[in-house]
């Protein structure tokens, strides 16, 4: 990175704050009249992208012996920089350490002096010299990870998580040591969650918690290693990661851990259960399926469904699509828009080619017919098709694709996304699940 500065004007109020601050209450600053020199900077790091929100520190040198007491240090004056990576502060005649605390290698000096204007100064920072503040989650996470590891990012809360977790997948596919930090919610402190792995390839599941957490470990193998701000949670092995339902990268824990999730969960973490792509949740899925007792909804038990047929069991497959095939049309839409997504794969993807074709027109008249649904509101089979396959299928779209079409551009779109189904069906076929082994044709539901 580089800092850069620039000369100008401040404010009275500003000045005097930062005279008061720097060298004391009893320093004579500058008059109204006076040129007033303003130390301006810019943050930018090696690629020139400025960077927002990032503090820097403008201290006064001590006057004299370079051997100062600390208790009689001058005062530090922390500025920001905005959205554009600038910021500045009036300072008076003298001579000023300008720091990044993040990264003190970079500390510069600079002499302010009376109707000159400052220089321009350039302070290189590398990122290999950032220094994390061993109290804050930062730390903690790259101490688990090891030095080497990629820091993918510590997303705050109500900020996107798409940039941070693709990086740490793609650290995972390659096998690379990372580790990425989700902010959490807490009142009057700090909490966070995310992911560490080591150059070991160990991974592991962490939490972090200012306040402290409870001093009972969750699972074997689960540690605190600073006391009880940090609960180091053993992802399983072999090791799995999912991105669960807000977008966060997350590994399968313990076993029981997620039985327990599935015993007492609700509609979303039981749609969780379903993206950890671990078909060792099966039984804990059906066992629940099968107790009557055990739901006090029932969208929980469609949960466990869409679960059960995203994990691949073939069972709950067939019955999604004989609902699709043979339920009423409104049934039949929720299936296509809301269920057949979920669940994913070449299994979508095969269903909605047929959906496309005049074959699924006609069955949907004739259930419209067959119970007497005449509802307007009813779309057919051909845009709940067009409205879903973009959210199955691998980037990036078919060329001529877009994700907005009218209804005069369902013929065309129909025959695009045929031709590129039929095209990409060797390197199609391989996405999970495949519905192996599910009748497609429909010939086996029931009416």
């Amino acid at each position: 990175m580089h800092v850069v500065f620039q000369s100008g004007r401040s404010s009275t109020c500003l000045m005097l704050a930062v005279c008061a601050a720097l060298l004391g209450a009893g320093a004579t600053c500058l008059s109204q009249n006076e040129a007033k020199p303003v130390l301006r900077g810019m943050v930018v790091d090696t690629f020139g992208a400025v960077v927002p929100n990032l503090t820097v520190e403008i201290s006064a040198r001590p006057v004299g012996s370079v051997s100062a007491k600390p208790e009689k240090q001058p005062a530090v004056v922390p500025v920001q920089t905005d959205n554009y990576g600038q910021f500045s502060a009036g300072l008076l005649p003298g001579s000023y350490n300008v720091c990044v605390p993040r990264f003190p290698k970079a500390c510069r000096i600079i002499e302010i002096k009376r109707s000159v204007t400052p220089e321009n100064l350039v302070l290189k920072i590398s990122p290999a010299d950032e220094v994390l503040d061993p109290t804050l989650p930062d730390s903690r996470f790259q101490k688990i990870a090891g030095s080497s590891a990629e820091n993918c990012g510590y997303v705050l809360l109500d900020k996107n998580p798409g940039h941070a977790t693709a990086c740490a997948l793609r650290a995972f596919k390659h096998h690379k040591p990372f580790y990425v930090i989700y902010d959490d919610h807490c009142i009057d402190c700090l909490s966070a969650r995310g992911l560490a792995w080591n150059s070991k390839g160990e991974p592991y599941s962490v939490s972090y918690d200012s306040m402290g957490i409870s001093n009972d470990l969750p699972s074997p193998g689960s540690s605190m290693p600073d006391g009880s701000h940090t609960l180091v949670i053993p992802c399983s092995q072999p090791v799995r990661v999912y991105i669960n339902e807000t977008g966060e990268l997350d590994c399968f824990k313990q076993r029981e851990l997620w039985e327990q999730i599935i015993e007492r969960g609700n509609h979303e973490s039981l749609l969780s259960a379903g993206q950890t792509d671990y078909q060792e949740l099966i039984p804990a899925l059906k066992k629940r399926l099968m107790d009557p007792e055990s739901f006090d909804e029932e969208d929980e038990k469609t949960a466990i469904r869409m679960a059960l047929a995203k994990l691949g069991d073939r069972e709950q497959q067939q019955e999604l699509l004989c609902k699709l095939y043979r339920g009423s049309p409104a049934e039949s839409q929720t299936v296509a828009l809301d269920q057949i997504p979920y669940v994913g794969g070449w299994y979508a993807i095969r269903i909605y080619r047929e959906l496309l074709t005049p074959a699924a027109a006609t069955r949907f008249a004739k259930a419209k017919f067959r119970f007497r649904e005449e509802d307007v509101a009813l779309s057919e089979p051909r845009w709940w098709a067009l409205s879903s396959l973009f959210k199955v299928v691998p980037d990036p779209l078919p060329s001529g694709i877009d994700y907005g079409f009218n209804l005069a551009q369902m013929p065309e779109y129909s025959q695009k996304w045929s031709a590129w189904i039929q095209d990409n069906e060797d390197r199609l076929k391989k996405l999970q699940p495949t519905g192996a082994g599910v009748d497609f044709s429909g010939r086996s539901c029931k009416e």
